[in-house]
């Protein structure tokens, strides 16, 4: 059995992202990812051996393309300015990409099998906190950091906010945290 020449890795995972981003995670499954790429069930088997495999990958891309958007942010940013602008494309990276975002939180929680990409990201925001040079414990504040955008992410996809962007919640919030990473001891 030959295998359609328009299939490949690339082409499945950029399908399947599409489609929970438009129908959510819940909904796909490898024969309504084969009807969308009109190729039969079992084409896929070849590239992704499960659903759960498939996911790994979507997770692994969507980290990889939060990387990306964050890096492009922080560049040529001095560590007070690299901070802002992560944390504004990393709320917005999640709003607007919900379902790739909470795949990638999901699959980053397990310890023995998250995609290289949840290490890497965790990594570069680690360096952004550590060149801030503060008086608190690079982790502690990258975790604070950490929680504080992923609270506004998911008060905003519960429709918590009461119809206020993110965006206002988190101008607040990052200039809290500047005003108290700057003030004396």
């Amino acid at each position: 059995m030959s295998y359609p020449q328009k299939l490949s890795t690339e082409t499945i995972l950029v399908s399947a992202m599409s489609y929970i981003g438009t129908h959510g995670l819940d909904t796909l499954t490898m024969r309504t990812l084969a009807t969308t790429l009109g190729v039969t069930p079992n084409a896929l088997y070849r590239y992704f051996p499960s659903k759960a495999a498939l996911e790994y990958a979507m997770a692994d891309q969507a980290g990889l393309a939060m990387l990306t958007v964050l890096k492009q942010a922080a560049a040529n940013k001095n560590p007070s300015q690299a901070m802002v602008a992560i944390a504004k494309v990393y709320v917005q990276f999640a709003c607007d990409n919900h379902a790739l975002y909470a795949l990638k939180m999901r699959h980053g929680a397990d310890p023995l099998g998250r995609p290289n990409s949840h290490d890497a990201v965790w990594a570069f925001v680690m360096d952004v906190v550590a060149r801030l040079q503060t008086r608190w414990d690079t982790k502690n504040l990258a975790m604070s950091l950490w929680a504080f955008l992923h609270g506004l992410v998911e008060l905003n996809h519960a429709n918590l906010l009461e119809g206020r962007p993110p965006e206002a919640a988190m101008t607040v919030g990052l200039e809290v945290l500047l005003a108290g990473l700057t003030s004396p001891q």
